[in-house]
């Protein structure tokens, strides 16, 4: 009998990679709001920010390895060998996926505007330098990964469902 853990493994997984992408959505988003913050609440200009998603070196070896012995398995025909050999089991109530942190990157562009009350005694103001474009795209691409997620929590749901009907 199959244990609930391989069940909602594939939702705990899904779930770290909706979280990450909501994360890089807010901060792409962040970024456009503040594109033109000359000043923060601590006198500096606006500070970009970067979803960093990093899957720690333990889970990659840990989940590479797996899917190597799993390739490994399906030409072995002793059911004793599969058995010594790691399985989804072995994973079972971990926690799957990136972890994503946010990192500030001080890109600063310079304004000439001697009107602004931010302006140096130059007359340039400081802005961060936020590409729109760029921030845009990454919208977009988290956006779609995180349909992606999506896609994969609804076809899991409908396998269990499909099994459970048996």
């Amino acid at each position: 009998m199959l244990s609930t853990d391989r069940f909602f493994s594939v939702f705990k997984t899904s779930a770290r990679g909706l979280e990450a992408q909501r994360i890089a959505l807010g901060t792409a988003s962040e970024n456009l709001a503040n594109a033109r913050t000359s000043r923060t609440a601590d006198g500096t200009p606006y500070a970009i920010k970067r979803a960093v998603h990093e899957l720690p070196e333990a889970q990659r070896d840990q989940f590479g390895n797996m899917l190597d012995s799993m390739r490994l398995g399906t030409a072995r025909t002793n059911a004793a060998h599969r058995a010594s050999s790691p399985s989804f089991e072995t994973m079972a109530g971990q926690d799957l996926g990136p972890k994503t942190n946010i990192e500030e990157q001080v890109q600063l562009r310079a304004e000439y505007d001697p009107n602004h009350p931010h302006a140096d005694a130059n007359g340039y103001v400081q802005y961060p330098d936020v590409n729109v474009v760029e921030e845009m795209a990454r919208m977009i691409s988290a956006n779609r990964i995180y349909e992606a997620n999506l896609t994969a929590v609804q076809a899991a749901k409908e396998m269990i469902k499909r099994t459970l009907e048996i």
